[in-house]
């Protein structure tokens, strides 16, 4: 049975609802980098350049509208709804997969939501990520989820990815990997007739995602020397006190400079906090070792099959891309800085996919969620206090991953 939820599963989402707008008053810091603000002066009146996507939506408004958006209050306020839109849309999907999921997997269902919630719903409150990329990434990624859930209007997703690359190209590592991930898997479940229309959209996905990305990071930076004082100028106008704006994010997406040494002091941060991070999360790493082994388990193949069997094959292929997909993070883990970001979009990837498998009645991750939360039970008397620690690391910013990671640092390290 799925669809209508019963009174005890409404209750619930009414208490995720109220968790989720509690959670948010109590981390949104009303504040917006100028890092952020930057991003709104650069469009396409400059040319093609990279992330030149949301700056031309906010010319295009700026012309249309009888206000003037050309200031930090107006880039605020728009933030501020866009975040509501993020947390609507983020609410619609978890209420479709709890929806689409069959009624007696929908308990363990709500761990995962919970789990989804704590990172998701705070992702984006910090001074550091309020108006970040990724929030309008993010939209777009729920979208493109929902319509492979409900299987309406799939070529859109083509379009989604095409979008979020012109909004940022760094949608290739830690976006794309979602919607690629679940295009396979659903080729690779799919049979033969379906199987064809999957990999096409897999194929065109996989191309304008690559061929967009070369050309922002080495084709679209000709006219940067020509338009750098003039975006400077907008970034500027921009901000809250008139003067501020981001030098790394002018340098390298108009200039086409790499960035890595002004950033070295911030990847000695890093390397501070991964000690912290990986003794603080290690309940966390056991669990998913425990859940990742036993998919292994559940899909093991003998070489012979892989070779002779093809339903076995990709039976096999389409975990191996699950467990798989965050790998795509690995250039951004050693050439930038935000592992916050890296760590909350790993959590987000494998909370979203997890769900979206449900909706999609996937036997084998059902199973193993169970096997898994049995697992922990027989360790804690009390599963659900894994969701409080988990409470522990939220929210996570971007170049410091959180609160706890960075206090435990300062205290394992002596250097500053």
């Amino acid at each position: 049975m799925q669809g209508k939820l019963d009174k005890k599963e409404k209750n619930y989402i009414v208490a995720l609802a109220i968790f989720v707008v509690v959670y948010s008053i109590r981390y949104f810091e009303h504040s917006m980098t100028g890092y952020n603000t930057t991003l709104f002066a650069m469009s396409y009146r400059y040319g093609f350049i990279s992330r030149g996507m949301l700056g031309t939506i906010w010319e295009f408004l700026d012309m249309i509208l009888p206000i003037n958006l050309m200031t930090y209050d107006a880039v605020y306020r728009f933030t501020f709804g866009m975040t509501v839109v993020y947390d609507v849309l983020l609410f619609a999907l978890l209420l479709l997969c709890v929806k689409k999921c069959e009624k007696a997997d929908r308990h363990n269902l709500f761990y995962i939501i919970v789990l989804m919630s704590i990172y998701g719903f705070t992702d984006f409150l910090s001074e550091e990520m309020y108006g970040r990329l990724d929030l309008y990434l993010y939209i777009c990624t729920f979208i493109a989820v929902m319509l492979l859930i409900v299987e309406k209007a799939e070529w859109l997703v083509v379009i989604i990815c095409a979008f979020c690359m012109c909004m940022h190209q760094g949608f290739v590592f830690t976006n794309a990997n979602i919607i690629l991930v679940l295009l396979f898997y659903k080729a690779m479940s799919a049979k033969q007739g379906k199987r064809k229309k999957y990999l096409w959209l897999f194929l065109l996905c996989f191309t304008v995602v690559s061929v967009l990305f070369l050309y922002f990071e080495f084709f679209a930076h000709a006219n940067g020397q020509e338009i750098y004082q003039d975006v400077i100028a907008a970034a500027k106008s921009l901000s809250e006190d008139k003067k501020s704006y981001n030098q790394s994010i002018v340098s390298h997406e108009i200039l086409g400079l790499d960035v890595y040494e002004d950033e070295i002091k911030l990847h000695e941060e890093n390397f501070r906090e991964i000690p912290a991070f990986i003794l603080l999360t290690m309940p966390f790493l056991i669990i998913g070792g425990h859940f990742f082994s036993g998919i292994i388990k559940k899909t093991k193949i003998t070489w012979h099959e892989m070779v002779s069997d093809g339903e076995k094959r990709c039976h096999f292929l389409k975990y191996l891309a699950f467990m798989a997909g965050p790998l795509t993070l690995i250039p951004q883990l050693l050439l930038k800085v935000d592992f916050g970001r890296y760590a909350c979009i790993t959590i987000m990837y494998y909370c979203l996919m997890i769900m979206a498998l449900y909706a999609m009645k996937d036997d084998v991750i059902i199973q193993q969620v169970e096997d898994t939360k049995q697992a922990v039970k027989r360790v804690l008397p009390i599963p659900l206090m894994v969701l409080v620690y988990a409470m522990f690391f939220s929210p996570m910013f971007d170049v410091i991953i959180s609160n706890a990671v960075y206090r435990l640092s300062t205290w394992l390290f002596f250097w500053q």
